[in-house]
């Protein structure tokens, strides 16, 4: 659903960003001729006031109008150059567009109030007629704005007419009334010109996308009949060559069967039977065989540019390595973009690992040259898993499972290389399984449970705070530690149903508590990109019946690296809702002016890592870090605190909350309300 929106809106914006363009080439064509009216015009009145007394000013003005004229012909020129782009804001522009004209509007206005109360009759009229001339010719060239044709016309056309008025003469007066009836006619005339020229864009549009819908549908029927006369041809070929139809289905049948279609390497199957031959072979002969699984980084990128390019991709790529690779290897591709090659060697080189590591660097070289395709050049990254015969696997089997395994530790990290299959890597990973495994069974079974650490406030007028802790004691593998857990979680996707029952039980848990004492929630960045952060906040308030005030989520600053956009207009979102929002880990890396400033939030907790040793560096860092926070107007929680001096320090810093061991450690759910409880008045919050 999300998704769905967010495509809506990018379409939409397309259209407007097309409107916009439309609106500027039209505005533009008639630049030229309102150029050359305006230095005539403006040079006709600087000769017919020559002799007025305030000479300087009057060509002052003149000089003015005239560097306005050129930084415009300037702009024009770059439109010319630059209006086929598709690179540019063209929002942007027409702003610089608009206030461009609405500065000659000004000095067009200045020239009237400076000039008209000394003018005589004959040069009121001669101001009269050129300010009118200029407001009638605006029609043209800015009624696709309206608002700012609005403004342009009243800059020429209302000090005359104030001016008129003011005089108090019947005549005058007059003057002034037309005045007035020709603002009304000219904005009246930019209003239905705007109104028209949109109308005929938008249905200029609606005619291309008709005109493209029938080219599409001709397509389909040009390939339609092709598919319909080839299919005819095979039934007469099939007619005329029977038998030797039946022997090229049968080439076909073991090319299906043992090829990808796509790339015509070896599918899965054809693979395996190769490499065992080639293993059987290399035994003996007393040979090495390294594999190497490999896969391009991201590819769902590439396939966003239509599946005609990510097959040109896959295509080059299995070309690259069908000329690259020794005649006698192996070489397969099938599940998308993903490719095994299998090589045997008997240099006595090939049983070290350095030896398939600049092998396999050349490979990656190769891949990664750009690429030609319909949508310009592509450059990949791909990563490179390897694993030997036979001093790492021993059979067919164990090579795919190790050369996958070694690409997916990779894959996990985000960012292409080349990894030979780790001994280790393989007990880690039945780890981390049996941990997933474990985690499904916790999460149904509810077996999961919270601790809470206290922030202690400096001052008592401040609500007193309680960060959740999520917990995770198994019968197999006893406590196993967050830092552990919440990485699985979040790879396998469990952290979304983990993130909601967290929500609910801390709330739940906090409306058993004193006084205002509010609950501090870590959630997942997977949790916000998921979009229904807001949804879940909303829906364990109102299942506990939590004031929103007395909740706060706790992100960290790694959330930075991600579509900030999204993110900002998520936690927007959650603060409508009265809930705050903290940033955790704060100035551990990613923080920066321009993000903090964006981001919506209300307070920041500085990383424990700071606090630890109180050097004369630290101390200065950590001064540093809390007056920007407090310029930035957040408040600020100090966690990690384990000694009297880092507390009396950081309170002396001036911070509003302090959290750690001094004050007090995890403390199990049943015990919080008899801790605070056990709390001084005056330290529990208001």
């Amino acid at each position: 659903m999300t998704n769905d929106i967010r495509a809506s809106a990018q379409q939409l914006a397309g259209q407007d960003e097309s409107l916009v363009h439309q609106k500027l080439v039209a505005m533009f064509r008639q630049l030229p001729n309102v150029l050359i009216f305006t230095f005539v015009a403006t040079s006709a009145l600087a000769f017919y006031f020559y002799d007025h007394s305030r000479e300087l000013g009057l060509w002052t003005w003149w000089g003015a109008m005239q560097l306005v004229s050129l930084l415009r012909l300037a702009s024009l020129i770059w439109w010319r150059k630059s209006h086929a782009r598709t690179d540019v804001n063209w929002s942007r522009v027409l702003h610089v567009f608009c206030a461009s004209a609405l500065l000659v509007g000004v000095l067009w206005a200045s020239f009237t109030l400076a000039y008209f109360s000394s003018a005589s009759a004959s040069q009121r009229m001669v101001i009269s007629l050129v300010m009118s001339t200029v407001a009638a010719g605006s029609v043209s060239v800015l009624a696709l704005v309206p608002w700012v044709n609005r403004v342009f016309i009243a800059l020429l056309v209302g000090p005359l007419v104030l001016l008129f008025a003011m005089a108090g003469k019947s005549d005058d007066l007059v003057v002034a009334g037309l005045g007035v009836v020709l603002f009304i006619g000219l904005t009246g005339f930019s209003r239905v010109t705007g109104e028209n020229f949109v109308s005929s864009v938008m249905a200029a549009q609606r005619q291309h996308k008709k005109m493209a819908s029938v080219f599409a549908q001709r397509d389909e029927l040009i390939k339609a009949k092709d598919e319909l006369e080839a299919r005819v041809m095979r039934q007469i070929a099939a007619l005329q060559a029977e038998m030797d139809l039946k022997e090229r289905y049968a080439q076909e049948l073991d090319k299906i069967a043992n090829c990808d279609q796509l790339t015509g390497l070896l599918n899965r199957a054809g693979f395996d039977e190769g490499l065992k031959r080639m293993l059987s072979a290399a035994r003996d002969r007393q040979q090495v065989v390294g594999m190497m699984a490999i896969e391009v980084l991201h590819f769902d990128v590439v396939e966003l540019q239509g599946s005609l390019v990510s097959d040109q991709v896959l295509l080059a790529m299995a070309d690259r390595l069908k000329h690259f690779m020794p005649q006698l290897s192996l070489i397969a591709s099938w599940g998308g973009a993903e490719f095994f090659v299998a090589i045997a060697q008997g240099d006595i080189e090939a049983s070290e690992t350095p030896f398939w590591n600049r092998y396999a660097a050349l490979v990656q070289d190769v891949l990664q040259q750009p690429i030609d395709t319909d949508a310009g050049p592509i450059c990949v990254d791909v990563l490179m898993g390897i694993t030997r015969y036979p001093d790492l696997a021993i059979n067919n089997e164990l090579m795919f499972y190790q050369s996958a395994a070694a690409k997916h530790n990779l894959r996990k990290l985000g960012v292409g290389g080349i990894k030979v299959f780790d001994p280790h890597l393989d007990a880690s990973l039945k780890d981390r399984h049996q941990l997933r495994q474990a985690l499904h069974k916790a999460i149904e079974a509810s077996s999961l449970s919270l601790a809470f650490q206290p922030l202690v406030p400096n001052i008592k007028s401040k609500p007193g705070k309680m960060e959740a802790l999520l917990r995770w004691q198994d019968a197999e593998f006893g406590q196993v530690s967050p830092a552990v857990f919440v990485p699985i979680a979040e790879e396998s996707g469990l952290i979304l149903p983990l993130g909601r029952w967290v929500l609910h039980s801390a709330c739940a848990t906090a409306t058993t508590w004193p006084n205002k004492t509010m609950v501090c929630v870590n959630v997942s960045i997977h949790q916000i990109l998921s979009g229904h952060l807001p949804d879940d906040i909303q829906s364990a308030l109102e299942d506990s019946g939590l004031d929103p005030s007395r909740l706060e989520i706790e992100i960290t600053e790694s959330i930075f690296a991600q579509d900030l956009d999204f993110i900002c207009a998520v936690l927007k979102a959650v603060r409508e809702l009265g809930v705050g929002v903290a940033i955790d880990d704060f100035g551990t890396g990613y923080s920066s002016l321009a993000y903090l400033r964006r981001l919506p939030a209300d307070t920041v907790k500085i990383d424990r890592s700071f606090i630890q040793e109180l050097d004369r560096d630290a101390q200065k860092f950590l001064f540093s870090l809390v007056t920007m926070a407090r310029g930035l107007g957040f408040h600020i929680v100090a966690e990690g605190i384990e000694t009297e001096q880092q507390r009396d320090f950081l309170l002396g810093l001036g911070v509003d909350y302090l959290q750690g061991f001094l004050m007090s450690k995890p403390i199990a759910a049943d015990d919080a309300l008899a801790w605070l409880n056990k709390l001084p008045t005056d330290r529990r919050g208001s």
